[in-house]
């Protein structure tokens, strides 16, 4: 009976032991799990604080790879300014210990070559600096905006090697971008007056956001520092960098490690390719100042730019502001500064963004050169914008994907919905114009999903203008019009009792031509000629219109005769030029656009458009005869809003 009694005890001490082992093994648990949170997390016990307006909780969870910014936890560790993470967040240093800058500041702000611009191994394509010194004189290259450039000839078989990759790589000379090296000193390229007009007193903050994928270190690391050197401290709360699924690895941790020299500056990382419409607004749930303003990952910010854009903002939520964006050339880097505030246009029927001269109407609306440009579009990859007034107008449409169309849709529904664009002449930044675009060129389906984008903003903003937009075409020529579920925007419109597009076409825009709504419209011919019509033939800039047999499919032979006076076809206008008459992009700028037509003669000074012996169209003097006799299928009254040059 002992015996059985003993051996029950045994049992129940076995599974008290079982249980207290189980229970330790679940508090072990537990407490590893919630280490490591703390751990991924940055020490701060949790994610930083997320907008989530626009972005869904699973998208944060699944899809992105944060990089914390440092700024909070280098406080945390008394320590503003050097703290590295990696590519996963977790700090480089895991004893907390500061990490050196490498290279040195220059403290003239001229351009160095040093190989702490550098990751800690070599990019690929890095210049040898020590042949480049032997060969030419690379000392300030490319200072204060001006062109550099190398005779490629000259370079050893294994420099032209890289000088060729680089450029295939980028899309521009990247080689010389890299001799250059990632800071210079920019002069100060503003008009005059600009300089005792602003000042960055009583201004708010703002947050800079720039998406990224697979950009040039050079270049990328040359905007971050233009906006260090050439931007009043106090304006910037943060610069949020995302990293829209890049795969070169310096773009991963050794880029964090450069930037722990920048206490603002903070990484996003999307662990696949987003588009940079998601790309952005993914930027800006992390930011936190009252404005937003983004950039594109290749500009350089000139002395003075900032100020501009928010001064505006300061007093009018409602307005959004755009630089003046200078051309970086893509080959030797030197920068156009362009005295002529270009405004941003729709060109119809492709949606797509162009650039034109101000519009007579809007040069007489300015009383003095230093008052600002109104735009009816703006480029979308540089502006400004207060967070409440992106809140109100719904962020960016996230059923957009990848690239294409959002900065027109953005531009609609400013205008329609209560506010408008700007451009400050005293706010310049320069950009690198690739040769092609990086998003078009790394994300598959990004000509449908483009395309796609133009279909929603159609749907959604130019109700029966809508009709000007006719869909596109993939890679095989199948035209396609697939704007998705629009619903939710056509909601956010109707609860913003935004204007219609009649009204944004007769007050913001009316100088620009609409298909077969011109003044004169339709088929251009000629009695001399009958059954043909004029026809561009092509939209290449200097060549030659010409007489072809009527289609009636439109196109390049449905030319308008605007309210400006310039005959349009297929986004492209007729010029005189050198005695002929040639296809050029249309600019307002330039009375050799400029038409008059009455009694049948289109007439360009003193002369008449004539068809000549070989069916082109050439200018001699007005005679009444049959060849230079034109007709047109509709007619409408004049745009009283439309002011024309000679009418200045």
């Amino acid at each position: 009976m002992t015996s059985s009694s003993s051996f029950f005890t045994m049992i129940k001490r076995r599974r008290n032991f079982d249980l207290l082992l189980l229970l330790a093994v679940f508090v072990w648990g537990v407490m590893t799990w919630s280490l490591f949170c703390w751990v991924h997390n940055g020490r701060r016990g949790s994610l930083p604080r997320i907008r989530r307006n626009y972005v869904a909780d699973y998208m944060l969870k699944d899809e992105y790879r944060i990089a914390p910014g440092r700024e909070a936890r280098a406080k945390q560790r008394g320590n503003v300014e050097n703290i590295a993470v990696n590519a996963r967040g977790i700090s480089l240093d895991n004893t907390g210990v500061r990490v050196k800058k490498r290279g040195k500041e220059d403290p003239h702000n001229a351009s160095v070559v040093l190989r702490g611009d550098w990751p800690p191994n070599p990019i690929p394509n890095e210049p040898d600096f020590d042949v480049l010194r032997r060969l030419f004189s690379i000392a300030n290259a490319g200072d204060k905006g001006e062109k550099f450039s190398i005779d490629k000839d000259k370079l050893p078989p294994e420099e032209l090697k890289k000088y060729r990759d680089a450029y295939r790589k980028n899309a521009m000379n990247e080689y010389v971008s890299n001799i250059i090296g990632v800071r210079r000193k920019l002069k100060d390229t503003r008009v005059t007056g600009c300089a005792e007009r602003y000042s960055s007193a009583g201004l708010p903050q703002t947050s800079i956001i720039i998406c990224f994928v697979n950009e040039a270190w050079s270049t990328l690391l040359r905007l971050v520092h233009s906006i260090h050197d050439n931007t009043p401290p106090h304006l910037v709360k943060e610069v949020i960098l995302v990293d829209d699924g890049s795969s070169w690895d310096f773009l991963g941790k050794p880029l964090d490690a450069y930037m722990t020299r920048f206490p603002k500056v903070q990484i996003v990382r999307a662990r696949r390719g987003l588009g940079l419409m998601v790309a952005r607004t993914l930027g800006y749930n992390y930011t936190t100042a009252p404005v937003i303003t983004f950039l594109d990952s290749h500009c350089e910010c000139f002395p003075g730019w900032l100020e501009p854009l928010l001064t505006p903002l300061a007093t009018n939520p409602k307005v959004v502001t755009t630089p003046c964006i200078d051309v970086i050339n893509k080959d030797d880097f030197s920068i156009s500064n362009g005295q002529e505030v270009m405004v941003g246009v729709v060109e119809f029927p492709s949606l797509q963004f162009g650039w034109r001269s101000q519009p007579p109407r809007e040069k007489k609306r300015r009383k003095n050169n230093l008052e600002h440009v109104r735009s009816p579009t703006m480029a979308g990859g540089l502006f400004s914008i207060t967070r409440e007034y992106f809140d109100y107008l719904g962020g960016f449409d996230p059923g957009m994907k990848i690239w294409g169309g959002e900065n027109i849709e953005m531009s609609f529904k400013i205008w329609m919905c209560g506010g408008r664009i700007e451009t400050p002449i005293c706010s310049r930044v320069g950009h690198v114009f690739h040769s092609h675009n990086s998003y078009m060129g790394i994300r598959q389906g990004s000509y449908i999903a483009s395309a796609a984008n133009n279909a929603r903003l159609a749907e959604v903003w130019m109700d029966d203008y809508k009709k000007y937009y006719q869909g596109c075409c993939d890679m095989t020529g199948r035209k396609f019009y697939s704007p998705g579920d629009v619903s939710e925007r056509r909601k956010l419109r109707e609860r913003l009792a935004c204007k219609p597009f009649s009204w944004y076409i007769e007050n913001v825009m009316p100088e620009v031509a609409l298909p077969g709504d011109g003044l004169y419209s339709g088929e251009l011919r000629n009695e001399a000629f009958h059954n043909m019509c004029l026809d561009m033939m092509t939209t290449k800039e200097w060549n030659q219109p010409a007489m072809y047999g009527c289609h009636g499919q439109g196109k390049a032979q449905l030319f308008d005769l605007t309210d400006l006076g310039e005959i349009v076809a297929n986004n492209r206008c007729l010029t005189r030029a050198h005695g002929g008459v040639y296809i050029q992009k249309c600019n307002w700028a330039t009375k050799e656009h400029v038409w008059e037509y009455k009694d049948k003669l289109i007439k360009g000074h003193s002369n008449c458009l004539t068809v000549n012996s070989t069916l082109h169209v050439v200018m001699e003097k007005c005679s009444g005869k049959t060849s230079q006799k034109w007709t047109w299928n509709y007619h409408r009254p004049r745009r009283k809003t439309v002011l024309r040059i000679e009418e200045m």
